[in-house]
Protein backbone atom coordinates (compact mmCIF):
# COMPACT_ATOMS: atom_id res chain seq x y z
CA UNK A 1 0.00 0.00 0.00
CA UNK A 2 1.26 3.38 -1.11
CA UNK A 3 2.26 5.95 1.39
CA UNK A 4 -0.36 8.28 0.05
CA UNK A 5 -3.18 5.81 0.67
CA UNK A 6 -1.98 5.57 4.33
CA UNK A 7 -2.44 9.27 4.89
CA UNK A 8 -5.39 9.80 2.56
CA UNK A 9 -8.79 11.10 3.50
CA UNK A 10 -10.62 7.77 3.14
CA UNK A 11 -10.97 5.14 5.78
CA UNK A 12 -8.17 2.72 5.90
CA UNK A 13 -8.58 -0.45 7.86
CA UNK A 14 -4.91 -0.92 8.59
CA UNK A 15 -4.74 2.52 10.28
CA UNK A 16 -7.46 1.69 12.96
CA UNK A 17 -4.98 1.39 15.84
CA UNK A 18 -3.71 4.91 15.16
CA UNK A 19 -7.27 6.28 15.39
CA UNK A 20 -7.80 4.49 18.80
CA UNK A 21 -4.61 5.99 20.17
CA UNK A 22 -5.84 9.48 19.33
CA UNK A 23 -9.13 8.74 21.03
CA UNK A 24 -7.39 7.46 24.15
CA UNK A 25 -5.09 10.46 24.19
CA UNK A 26 -8.08 12.77 24.13
CA UNK A 27 -9.73 10.83 26.92
CA UNK A 28 -6.51 11.02 28.97
CA UNK A 29 -6.38 14.77 28.55
CA UNK A 30 -10.02 15.08 29.61
CA UNK A 31 -9.40 12.82 32.64
CA UNK A 32 -6.33 14.81 33.64
CA UNK A 33 -8.34 18.00 33.37
CA UNK A 34 -11.11 16.49 35.50
CA UNK A 35 -8.62 15.29 38.11
CA UNK A 36 -6.96 18.69 38.11
CA UNK A 37 -10.30 20.38 38.62
CA UNK A 38 -11.21 17.99 41.41
CA UNK A 39 -7.83 18.50 43.06
CA UNK A 40 -8.26 22.26 42.87
CA UNK A 41 -11.74 22.02 44.39
CA UNK A 42 -10.48 19.70 47.14
CA UNK A 43 -7.59 22.05 47.88
CA UNK A 44 -10.08 24.90 48.13
CA UNK A 45 -12.17 22.86 50.58
CA UNK A 46 -9.08 22.04 52.64
CA UNK A 47 -8.15 25.70 52.70
CA UNK A 48 -11.62 26.52 54.02
CA UNK A 49 -11.42 23.80 56.73
CA UNK A 50 -7.87 24.60 57.90
CA UNK A 51 -7.75 25.43 61.66
CA UNK A 52 -7.16 28.97 62.78
CA UNK A 53 -3.72 29.99 63.88
CA UNK A 54 -2.82 28.87 67.41
CA UNK A 55 -3.92 31.27 70.17
CA UNK A 56 -0.82 31.30 72.31
CA UNK A 57 -0.96 32.08 76.04
CA UNK A 58 -0.44 35.78 76.70
CA UNK A 59 1.10 37.37 79.77
CA UNK A 60 -1.31 39.32 81.98
CA UNK A 61 0.48 42.09 83.84
CA UNK A 62 -2.66 43.73 85.24
CA UNK A 63 -2.40 41.92 88.59
CA UNK A 64 1.36 41.54 88.91
CA UNK A 65 3.93 38.93 87.97
CA UNK A 66 3.02 35.33 87.21
CA UNK A 67 -0.45 35.87 85.71
CA UNK A 68 -1.45 34.83 82.19
CA UNK A 69 -4.68 35.02 80.21
CA UNK A 70 -6.73 31.85 79.98
CA UNK A 71 -6.95 31.36 76.17
CA UNK A 72 -10.24 32.60 74.78
CA UNK A 73 -11.15 34.61 77.89
CA UNK A 74 -10.40 37.86 79.69
CA UNK A 75 -9.59 36.03 82.95
CA UNK A 76 -6.05 36.11 84.29
CA UNK A 77 -4.73 33.01 86.05
CA UNK A 78 -1.77 32.39 88.34
CA UNK A 79 -0.63 28.96 89.51
CA UNK A 80 1.82 28.81 92.39
CA UNK A 81 2.60 26.66 95.40
CA UNK A 82 5.25 25.29 97.69
CA UNK A 83 6.93 22.13 98.96
CA UNK A 84 8.00 22.12 102.61
CA UNK A 85 10.06 19.73 104.74
CA UNK A 86 10.49 20.20 108.50
CA UNK A 87 12.47 18.37 111.15
CA UNK A 88 11.86 18.72 114.90
CA UNK A 89 13.85 17.86 117.98
CA UNK A 90 13.24 18.80 121.61
CA UNK A 91 10.76 18.83 124.45
CA UNK A 92 7.42 18.70 122.70
CA UNK A 93 6.49 16.05 125.26
CA UNK A 94 5.68 18.61 127.94
CA UNK A 95 4.88 22.10 126.73
CA UNK A 96 3.65 21.07 123.28
CA UNK A 97 1.02 18.38 123.66
CA UNK A 98 -1.61 19.74 121.31
CA UNK A 99 -3.83 20.99 124.10
CA UNK A 100 -4.67 17.48 125.28
CA UNK A 101 -5.79 17.31 128.88
CA UNK A 102 -4.29 13.84 129.13
CA UNK A 103 -0.86 15.42 128.80
CA UNK A 104 -1.32 17.84 131.71
CA UNK A 105 0.15 15.95 134.64
CA UNK A 106 -1.01 18.59 137.08
CA UNK A 107 -2.85 16.61 139.74
CA UNK A 108 -6.35 17.53 138.63
CA UNK A 109 -9.20 15.37 139.85
CA UNK A 110 -11.56 13.29 137.75
CA UNK A 111 -8.94 10.99 136.24
CA UNK A 112 -7.25 13.43 133.83
CA UNK A 113 -3.73 12.31 134.74
CA UNK A 114 -0.50 12.97 132.88
CA UNK A 115 1.23 10.79 130.32
CA UNK A 116 4.10 12.87 128.96
CA UNK A 117 6.04 9.87 127.69
CA UNK A 118 3.36 9.05 125.17
CA UNK A 119 4.70 11.94 123.08
CA UNK A 120 7.71 11.89 120.75
CA UNK A 121 10.90 13.91 121.24
CA UNK A 122 11.65 14.04 117.51
CA UNK A 123 9.44 14.47 114.48
CA UNK A 124 9.20 15.28 110.79
CA UNK A 125 6.66 17.08 108.66
CA UNK A 126 6.08 17.47 104.91
CA UNK A 127 3.64 19.66 103.02
CA UNK A 128 2.72 20.15 99.39
CA UNK A 129 0.54 23.11 98.42
CA UNK A 130 -0.99 24.28 95.16
CA UNK A 131 -2.49 27.78 94.87
CA UNK A 132 -4.77 28.82 92.01
CA UNK A 133 -5.69 32.49 91.64
CA UNK A 134 -8.15 33.58 88.91
CA UNK A 135 -8.97 37.28 88.44
CA UNK A 136 -11.20 39.22 86.08
CA UNK A 137 -11.76 42.97 85.90
CA UNK A 138 -15.47 43.82 85.70
CA UNK A 139 -17.57 46.98 85.69
CA UNK A 140 -18.40 46.25 89.34
CA UNK A 141 -14.79 45.75 90.40
CA UNK A 142 -12.50 42.75 90.72
CA UNK A 143 -13.94 39.24 90.38
CA UNK A 144 -11.54 36.81 91.99
CA UNK A 145 -11.57 33.14 92.95
CA UNK A 146 -8.74 31.65 94.98
CA UNK A 147 -7.97 28.05 95.98
CA UNK A 148 -5.15 26.80 98.24
CA UNK A 149 -4.96 23.01 98.54
CA UNK A 150 -2.61 21.42 101.06
CA UNK A 151 -1.53 17.84 101.72
CA UNK A 152 0.37 17.23 104.98
CA UNK A 153 2.20 14.21 106.36
CA UNK A 154 3.60 14.28 109.91
CA UNK A 155 5.41 11.66 111.96
CA UNK A 156 3.07 8.89 113.04
CA UNK A 157 0.13 10.36 111.12
CA UNK A 158 -1.72 9.62 107.90
CA UNK A 159 -1.63 12.05 105.00
CA UNK A 160 -4.14 14.84 105.54
CA UNK A 161 -5.48 16.83 102.58
CA UNK A 162 -7.15 20.12 103.43
CA UNK A 163 -8.72 23.13 101.78
CA UNK A 164 -6.66 25.87 103.38
CA UNK A 165 -8.39 28.59 101.36
CA UNK A 166 -11.26 28.56 98.90
CA UNK A 167 -13.14 31.80 98.38
CA UNK A 168 -14.73 34.18 95.87
CA UNK A 169 -14.28 37.95 95.92
CA UNK A 170 -16.55 40.26 93.95
CA UNK A 171 -16.02 43.93 94.57
CA UNK A 172 -16.13 44.20 98.37
CA UNK A 173 -17.80 40.80 98.88
CA UNK A 174 -15.86 37.76 100.17
CA UNK A 175 -17.57 34.36 100.36
CA UNK A 176 -16.05 30.97 101.15
CA UNK A 177 -13.23 29.60 103.31
CA UNK A 178 -10.82 32.44 104.07
CA UNK A 179 -8.70 34.00 106.80
CA UNK A 180 -10.85 35.34 109.62
CA UNK A 181 -11.32 39.09 109.36
CA UNK A 182 -10.65 39.29 113.09
CA UNK A 183 -7.04 38.24 112.56
CA UNK A 184 -4.26 40.72 111.89
CA UNK A 185 -0.67 39.78 112.62
CA UNK A 186 -0.20 36.00 112.69
CA UNK A 187 3.50 35.69 113.47
CA UNK A 188 6.84 35.84 111.67
CA UNK A 189 8.26 32.62 113.13
CA UNK A 190 7.81 29.36 111.24
CA UNK A 191 6.62 27.17 114.11
CA UNK A 192 2.94 26.49 114.76
CA UNK A 193 3.45 26.57 118.51
CA UNK A 194 3.46 30.30 119.26
CA UNK A 195 -0.17 30.54 120.29
CA UNK A 196 -0.57 33.99 121.84
CA UNK A 197 -2.45 35.25 118.78
CA UNK A 198 -5.35 34.20 116.57
CA UNK A 199 -4.59 32.59 113.21
CA UNK A 200 -7.70 30.95 111.76
CA UNK A 201 -9.22 30.17 108.36
CA UNK A 202 -12.97 29.59 108.47
CA UNK A 203 -16.13 29.65 106.36
CA UNK A 204 -17.44 33.19 106.17
CA UNK A 205 -19.48 35.80 104.33
CA UNK A 206 -18.04 39.30 104.53
CA UNK A 207 -18.17 42.73 102.94
CA UNK A 208 -15.29 45.21 102.91
CA UNK A 209 -15.87 48.95 102.53
CA UNK A 210 -12.88 50.75 100.99
CA UNK A 211 -12.56 54.45 101.81
CA UNK A 212 -9.38 55.17 99.86
CA UNK A 213 -5.85 55.93 101.01
CA UNK A 214 -5.51 52.34 102.27
CA UNK A 215 -8.34 52.64 104.81
CA UNK A 216 -11.07 49.98 104.97
CA UNK A 217 -13.71 48.47 107.24
CA UNK A 218 -15.11 44.94 107.12
CA UNK A 219 -18.22 43.25 108.51
CA UNK A 220 -18.06 39.45 108.54
CA UNK A 221 -20.33 36.56 109.51
CA UNK A 222 -18.15 33.54 110.35
CA UNK A 223 -18.77 29.87 111.14
CA UNK A 224 -17.48 29.11 114.68
CA UNK A 225 -17.08 25.41 113.89
CA UNK A 226 -14.92 25.37 110.73
CA UNK A 227 -11.85 27.24 111.95
CA UNK A 228 -10.14 24.36 113.73
CA UNK A 229 -9.36 26.47 116.81
CA UNK A 230 -12.79 28.00 117.25
CA UNK A 231 -14.79 24.84 117.50
CA UNK A 232 -17.66 24.85 119.95
CA UNK A 233 -17.18 22.01 122.38
CA UNK A 234 -14.13 23.25 124.28
CA UNK A 235 -16.15 24.12 127.36
CA UNK A 236 -15.91 21.93 130.45
CA UNK A 237 -18.50 21.18 133.12
CA UNK A 238 -17.80 21.60 136.81
CA UNK A 239 -20.03 20.57 139.68
CA UNK A 240 -19.67 21.91 143.22
CA UNK A 241 -22.28 19.66 144.76
CA UNK A 242 -19.73 16.93 145.44
CA UNK A 243 -16.86 16.81 147.93
CA UNK A 244 -14.08 17.23 147.16
CA UNK A 245 -14.47 19.46 144.12
CA UNK A 246 -14.73 17.29 141.01
CA UNK A 247 -13.73 17.96 137.42
CA UNK A 248 -15.42 15.57 135.03
CA UNK A 249 -13.40 13.92 132.27
CA UNK A 250 -12.81 15.92 129.07
CA UNK A 251 -15.04 13.72 126.90
CA UNK A 252 -17.95 13.90 129.30
CA UNK A 253 -17.34 17.56 129.99
CA UNK A 254 -17.41 18.62 126.36
CA UNK A 255 -20.68 16.79 125.73
CA UNK A 256 -22.26 18.23 128.88
CA UNK A 257 -21.07 21.81 128.54
CA UNK A 258 -21.58 22.83 124.91
CA UNK A 259 -25.03 22.64 123.40
CA UNK A 260 -23.72 23.21 119.89
CA UNK A 261 -23.44 26.11 117.46
CA UNK A 262 -26.68 28.09 117.34
CA UNK A 263 -25.41 31.36 115.89
CA UNK A 264 -22.48 32.52 113.75
CA UNK A 265 -19.68 34.70 115.05
CA UNK A 266 -20.00 38.36 114.11
CA UNK A 267 -16.77 40.19 113.23
CA UNK A 268 -15.97 43.83 112.53
CA UNK A 269 -12.63 45.48 111.82
CA UNK A 270 -11.14 48.81 110.83
CA UNK A 271 -7.82 48.65 109.00
CA UNK A 272 -5.23 50.92 107.40
CA UNK A 273 -2.46 49.80 105.02
CA UNK A 274 -0.05 52.49 103.83
CA UNK A 275 3.60 53.01 102.97
CA UNK A 276 4.67 53.29 106.63
CA UNK A 277 3.04 49.95 107.52
CA UNK A 278 -0.40 48.82 108.58
CA UNK A 279 -2.68 48.64 111.62
CA UNK A 280 -6.01 47.09 112.58
CA UNK A 281 -8.57 47.00 115.37
CA UNK A 282 -11.06 44.10 115.48
CA UNK A 283 -14.05 42.97 117.52
CA UNK A 284 -15.84 39.62 117.69
CA UNK A 285 -19.15 38.44 119.15
CA UNK A 286 -19.42 34.71 119.92
CA UNK A 287 -22.30 32.72 121.42
CA UNK A 288 -21.63 30.29 124.29
CA UNK A 289 -24.57 27.91 124.18
CA UNK A 290 -24.65 25.55 127.16
CA UNK A 291 -26.52 22.29 126.90
CA UNK A 292 -27.93 22.61 130.42
CA UNK A 293 -27.29 26.25 131.25
CA UNK A 294 -28.83 28.52 128.66
CA UNK A 295 -26.53 30.80 126.69
CA UNK A 296 -24.43 33.94 126.91
CA UNK A 297 -22.57 35.95 124.33
CA UNK A 298 -18.81 36.17 124.57
CA UNK A 299 -16.68 38.80 122.91
CA UNK A 300 -13.12 39.62 121.91
CA UNK A 301 -11.10 42.69 120.95
CA UNK A 302 -7.79 43.04 119.12
CA UNK A 303 -5.45 45.89 118.27
CA UNK A 304 -2.27 45.55 116.25
CA UNK A 305 0.30 47.51 114.28
CA UNK A 306 3.10 46.55 111.89
CA UNK A 307 5.71 49.22 111.13
CA UNK A 308 8.16 49.11 108.23
CA UNK A 309 11.74 49.95 109.24
CA UNK A 310 13.65 50.78 106.05
CA UNK A 311 16.24 52.69 108.09
CA UNK A 312 17.36 49.36 109.59
CA UNK A 313 17.24 47.48 106.30
CA UNK A 314 15.09 46.76 103.28
CA UNK A 315 12.15 44.60 104.35
CA UNK A 316 12.73 45.10 108.09
CA UNK A 317 9.56 45.40 110.18
CA UNK A 318 8.27 45.49 113.74
CA UNK A 319 4.92 44.09 114.89
CA UNK A 320 3.00 44.62 118.14
CA UNK A 321 -0.42 43.20 119.00
CA UNK A 322 -2.71 42.76 122.00
CA UNK A 323 -6.02 40.93 122.45
CA UNK A 324 -8.65 40.33 125.13
CA UNK A 325 -11.57 37.90 125.18
CA UNK A 326 -14.34 36.80 127.51
CA UNK A 327 -16.23 33.63 126.60
CA UNK A 328 -14.34 33.51 123.28
CA UNK A 329 -10.76 32.68 124.25
CA UNK A 330 -9.85 31.14 120.87
CA UNK A 331 -9.61 34.72 119.60
CA UNK A 332 -6.62 35.08 121.95
CA UNK A 333 -5.06 31.61 121.57
CA UNK A 334 -4.31 30.10 118.16
CA UNK A 335 -3.72 26.80 119.98
CA UNK A 336 -4.72 25.36 123.31
CA UNK A 337 -1.73 23.74 124.97
CA UNK A 338 -2.56 25.11 128.39
CA UNK A 339 -6.14 23.84 128.43
CA UNK A 340 -8.13 27.06 127.91
CA UNK A 341 -11.89 26.90 127.32
CA UNK A 342 -14.68 29.38 126.64
CA UNK A 343 -16.87 28.58 129.62
CA UNK A 344 -17.68 26.13 132.38
CA UNK A 345 -20.98 24.96 133.83
CA UNK A 346 -21.27 25.27 137.59
CA UNK A 347 -24.45 23.82 139.11
CA UNK A 348 -26.24 24.23 135.76
CA UNK A 349 -25.08 27.85 135.48
CA UNK A 350 -22.84 28.98 132.62
CA UNK A 351 -19.68 30.79 133.73
CA UNK A 352 -17.48 32.40 131.07
CA UNK A 353 -13.69 32.39 131.11
CA UNK A 354 -11.50 35.26 130.00
CA UNK A 355 -8.02 35.60 128.50
CA UNK A 356 -5.62 38.23 127.23
CA UNK A 357 -2.37 38.26 125.29
CA UNK A 358 0.35 40.56 124.05
CA UNK A 359 2.83 39.69 121.30
CA UNK A 360 5.63 41.36 119.40
CA UNK A 361 8.26 40.54 116.79
CA UNK A 362 11.12 42.06 114.83
CA UNK A 363 12.39 40.89 111.44
CA UNK A 364 15.79 42.08 110.19
CA UNK A 365 17.43 41.40 106.82
CA UNK A 366 21.20 41.19 107.28
CA UNK A 367 21.80 40.75 103.56
CA UNK A 368 19.67 39.96 100.51
CA UNK A 369 20.08 36.28 101.32
CA UNK A 370 20.18 36.24 105.13
CA UNK A 371 17.50 37.36 107.61
CA UNK A 372 16.42 36.67 111.17
CA UNK A 373 13.35 37.06 113.37
CA UNK A 374 12.77 37.21 117.10
CA UNK A 375 9.30 36.89 118.66
CA UNK A 376 7.90 37.17 122.15
CA UNK A 377 4.41 36.30 123.31
CA UNK A 378 2.67 36.25 126.68
CA UNK A 379 -0.88 35.08 127.38
CA UNK A 380 -3.01 34.60 130.48
CA UNK A 381 -6.14 32.50 131.04
CA UNK A 382 -8.63 32.89 133.90
CA UNK A 383 -11.46 30.38 134.37
CA UNK A 384 -13.10 32.39 137.14
CA UNK A 385 -13.39 29.21 139.24
CA UNK A 386 -12.01 28.51 142.69
CA UNK A 387 -12.67 25.84 145.31
CA UNK A 388 -11.59 24.67 148.71
CA UNK A 389 -10.97 21.30 147.10
CA UNK A 390 -7.75 22.76 145.70
CA UNK A 391 -6.70 24.77 148.74
CA UNK A 392 -8.85 27.75 147.79
CA UNK A 393 -6.78 28.37 144.67
CA UNK A 394 -8.07 29.33 141.28
CA UNK A 395 -8.85 26.35 139.08
CA UNK A 396 -7.21 25.90 135.66
CA UNK A 397 -5.79 29.43 135.51
CA UNK A 398 -2.42 29.64 133.77
CA UNK A 399 -0.03 31.97 132.02
CA UNK A 400 2.01 31.11 128.94
CA UNK A 401 5.33 32.53 127.74
CA UNK A 402 6.62 31.91 124.21
CA UNK A 403 9.97 33.01 122.76
CA UNK A 404 11.18 32.22 119.23
CA UNK A 405 14.26 33.10 117.23
CA UNK A 406 15.32 32.01 113.75
CA UNK A 407 17.85 32.51 110.99
CA UNK A 408 16.77 32.21 107.34
CA UNK A 409 19.00 31.70 104.30
CA UNK A 410 17.75 32.16 100.73
CA UNK A 411 20.56 30.98 98.40
CA UNK A 412 18.42 31.37 95.28
CA UNK A 413 15.01 32.83 94.58
CA UNK A 414 12.26 30.54 95.85
CA UNK A 415 14.42 28.34 98.10
CA UNK A 416 14.65 29.07 101.84
CA UNK A 417 16.37 27.18 104.64
CA UNK A 418 15.40 28.20 108.19
CA UNK A 419 16.69 27.13 111.57
CA UNK A 420 14.53 28.08 114.56
CA UNK A 421 14.58 27.60 118.33
CA UNK A 422 11.43 27.99 120.43
CA UNK A 423 10.94 28.09 124.17
CA UNK A 424 7.62 27.73 125.99
CA UNK A 425 6.70 27.89 129.66
CA UNK A 426 3.21 27.26 131.01
CA UNK A 427 2.73 28.34 134.63
CA UNK A 428 -0.40 27.02 136.40
CA UNK A 429 -1.79 29.18 139.19
CA UNK A 430 -3.72 26.56 141.10
CA UNK A 431 -2.51 24.35 143.90
CA UNK A 432 -1.17 20.94 142.89
CA UNK A 433 -0.64 21.86 139.25
CA UNK A 434 2.66 20.99 137.60
CA UNK A 435 4.17 23.74 135.48
CA UNK A 436 5.57 22.86 132.06
CA UNK A 437 8.39 24.17 129.94
CA UNK A 438 10.29 22.93 126.91
CA UNK A 439 12.71 23.89 124.14
CA UNK A 440 12.00 22.93 120.54
CA UNK A 441 14.35 23.08 117.53
CA UNK A 442 13.04 23.24 113.95
CA UNK A 443 14.80 22.96 110.59
CA UNK A 444 12.73 23.90 107.53
CA UNK A 445 13.60 23.56 103.85
CA UNK A 446 11.03 25.16 101.55
CA UNK A 447 10.72 25.75 97.81
CA UNK A 448 8.15 28.32 96.65
CA UNK A 449 7.16 28.50 92.99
Amino acid sequence: MSERSRVGSGPIVENEPSGGFLMNFKLAILAAAAIGAATTAQAADLAKKAPAAANYVKVCDTFGAGFFYIPGSDTCLKISGLVRAEYYVGGKSEAWNGGSWSGKSNGQAGGATGNYRQNNGIGTFARGEIDIDARTSTEFGLLRSFIALQADLASGKNTVATLDKGFIQFGGLTAGHAQSFFDFWTGYSIGNYETAHSDTSTNLLAYTFSFGNGISATLSIEDPTTGGRRVTGTGFSYYTNVTPFNIVSPTTAASVAYGGARAPDFIANLAVDQAWGKAQVSAALHEDYGSVSGDKYGYAFLGGVQINLPALGAGDKLALQAAYAKGAVAYVFAGNDGGAYDFSVVNASLKQSDAWSITGALTHNWTKKLSSTIELGYASFNSGLSTAGFGGSKVDDFSQLDVQGNLAWTPVTGLTVIGEVEYRKIDYSWSGAKDKDAVLGILRVQRDF
